[in-house]
């Protein structure tokens, strides 16, 4: 049967009979009857009828006045035995849904019933529908707000309070909790409520065991129970109906977010679920946010710490060159500021040796090492090395200290050698006179030659002691133009003899290149070194090869082997002084440890940079870049001079 009710206003017994026989009954609708306008008021006041049939004529006054106090939306067939048109008029002006003339056919009556239904329906279902919708904008409005809130707040305490508001408001509840799970004992904690009694909150602390919240953290699923439901598990307060989520923050479960009624018996619906899942991605989102703000905050004091309390400088950029850090070392070093940060370092920094070493160009992929005399006479050692998505960063340290005492150990190590140079000379030449004062034995003479052979090592040692002392100090450094495709071209054959004589594949690419201001001595020197190295340490029947061409500004000299290589771990100490690489392959082969350390210096003196890259077992490639351009060989600037040198990159 339909649920509809229509409402019959008539004094007559007979007509409403008639209306309800032929109309209301066969048509399945609900009844309600009043005979007089009094009953009518009252029924109107607290029944909402679908249709109302009114007779115009009832009552001293008849029923058009009740038009005035009925719903606006109530549809209203008025039934009138008055034929005039201004009676008709009057009706429809006071409101009237439709006018039947008595008598009239039941089918008139019931076509005019049914299309006033249509229109309550339709009425109904727009108003339905507005309330859902204002409904949806309130749900929307109070998620939208607790989610800017969460954006531009860090207070998790006023975050987690507003989560529970909005959750209890949503779906209606009477109370709100927010509990987490303390990870030191497993119990759950409440963090946040609403409309719970300080009594009831107040140091509260839930064992997740046998519970209907364990039930949630175990299952990381919704749990919604109400009525009779409820007593078949264990809740740590009497309610009568509830609603938990999880909070899950990546693939933890953080907590439960719980609402629930104690004294009305409104259960909750799935659409309540995905308000409060929606709310409790909200509460762990901003949990984690404050765990992470509060984990960057402590991380950041302690860099914060390091760095004030470190002494050696540290500066960071950005891939633009903007500064990102510096350390109170690089304030006091560099006459800097703070202020500094996001300014570029060209622009701020006053020391050019500085400005060189953050020269991305000369960086590439590779972490350099380098040497800066500062305008005070100090000299650091330091590294810039890139960081990625960082940008570069930069530790120097203070070497004054040990440079002094290279320099004091340089002036020992040349006096020493120096003195030592003329005794050594009498007594080899002594030794050269043995066989001639007389015949010796073939014992005696590989005595002799044992002997010619140890002090040649030593003279060479000691020549080359006295040479890199002369380098360092800048001492027989005439500069001069010199064309370097020659004086390689020329080193090459007058070394050719020695790998011929292992069998060596000697091979040249050598282009003509422009003209470099250096000593040719000097650079016939490096070019002699690094090609009797590569002799030297690679097998018989090798294959060296000695390349030299134009990069731009630089002229870049390659000499590669296939010779035992050198390991990761030596490399970056191979151009040290007296450094040799400790291997078996090693033993057998000869040498003072000074010949690199003698390529490190005259390249660096002519404002050069050498490095190696090596694999063991399987050969090096020995790369000296020279600018093609003049350049000066005066003293540091007052601004700060650079030598740097590259790391190899593992």
């Amino acid at each position: 049967m339909s649920a509809e009710h229509v409402l019959i206003i008539d004094d007559s017994v007979e007509s409403r009979r008639w209306i309800i026989d032929s109309v209301i009954r066969p048509a399945g609708y609900n009844v309600i009857e009043a005979d007089n306008v009094v009953s009518a008021r009252a029924i109107l006041a607290t029944v909402k009828p679908h249709v109302v049939i009114l007779a115009a004529e009832i009552g001293p006054e008849g029923g058009l006045p009740l038009l005035a106090m009925r719903e606006a939306t109530l549809p209203v067939i008025v039934t009138t035995t008055h034929r005039s048109l201004d009676e008709v008029s009057a009706a429809l002006s006071a409101g009237a849904f439709d006018v039947l003339i008595r008598p009239f056919e039941p089918e008139r009556l019931a076509s005019s019933i049914a299309r006033a239904l249509k229109i309550s329906r339709a009425v109904n279902e727009r108003d339905t529908l507005r309330e859902q919708t204002e409904h949806q904008v309130q749900e929307f409005n109070a998620i939208y707000t607790v989610g800017k809130l969460m954006t531009g707040m860090l207070d998790v305490e006023r975050i987690l309070t507003l989560v529970v508001t909005a959750a209890a408001n949503l779906t209606h509840a009477e109370e709100g909790t927010l509990m987490l799970v303390d990870p030191a004992s497993g119990e759950l904690y409440l963090r946040a409520s609403h409309n719970m009694a300080d009594a009831t909150t107040r140091n509260l602390r839930v064992q997740v065991s046998d519970s209907l919240i364990g039930r949630v953290l175990q299952s990381r699923r919704p749990i919604m129970m109400s009525g009779s439901d409820l007593h078949k598990v264990q809740t740590w307060f009497l309610v009568r109906s509830i609603l938990c989520v999880p909070l899950i923050a990546g693939n933890r479960v953080t907590g439960v977010l719980s609402v629930h009624n104690r004294i009305s018996g409104h259960g909750f619906t799935e659409h309540d679920v995905h308000l409060l899942s929606t709310l409790a991605d909200y509460a762990a989102i901003a949990i984690e946010t404050a765990r992470l703000y509060s984990q960057a905050d402590r991380e950041r004091t302690q860099l914060d710490t390091i760095l004030r309390g470190i002494q050696d400088v540290v500066i960071v950029t950005d891939p633009n060159m903007r500064i990102l850090l510096v350390n109170n070392a690089a304030c006091e070093t560099f006459n800097l500021s703070r202020k500094v940060i996001g300014q570029p370092l060209a622009e701020v920094m006053q020391v050019q040796a500085v400005r060189d070493l953050f020269d991305p160009d000369k960086l590439q992929s590779r972490a350099w090492r380098a040497e800066i005399v500062l305008p005070d006479g100090r000299t650091l050692q330091g590294q810039i090395s890139m960081l990625h998505g960082v940008g570069y960063g930069a530790v120097m340290h203070d070497i004054s200290r040990l440079k002094e005492l290279d320099r004091i150990k340089s002036e020992f190590v040349s006096i020493v050698s120096h003195d030592l140079r003329t005794p050594l000379t009498t007594i080899r030449g002594f030794v050269n006179l043995l066989s001639r004062v007389g015949p010796l034995n073939p014992q005696q003479t590989e005595f002799v030659n044992r002997v010619e052979r140890s002090m040649s090592d030593i003279v060479e040692l000691i020549a080359d002691l006295l040479d890199i002392g002369k380098i360092e100090a800048g001492l027989d450094w005439q500069m001069e133009t010199v064309e370097l495709h020659s004086l390689v071209a020329k080193t090459v054959e007058r070394v050719r003899p020695n790998a011929e004589a292992l069998k060596h594949t000697l091979i040249t690419d050598i282009t003509e290149c422009a003209l470099v201001q250096g000593n040719a001595r000097r650079l016939e020197q490096v070019v002699t070194n690094l090609l009797g190295n590569a002799i030297k340490y690679t097998p018989e029947g090798g294959k060296i090869e000695v390349a030299l061409k134009e990069d731009g500004d630089f002229l870049v000299l390659q000499v590669r082997d296939n010779g035992i290589g050198i390991s990761i771990e030596d490399q970056h100490r191979i151009f040290d002084k007296f450094y040799r690489v400790e291997s078996e392959a090693m033993q057998n082969i000869g040498g003072s440890g000074l010949g690199l350390s003698i390529v490190k210096a005259i390249t660096e003196k002519h404002q050069g940079r050498v490095w190696v890259e090596s694999e063991l077992g399987k050969g090096s490639t020995f790369t000296m870049l020279l600018p093609r351009q003049a350049v000066s060989q005066s003293s540091p600037a007052d601004s700060g001079s650079l030598i740097m040198t590259p790391e190899n990159s593992e």
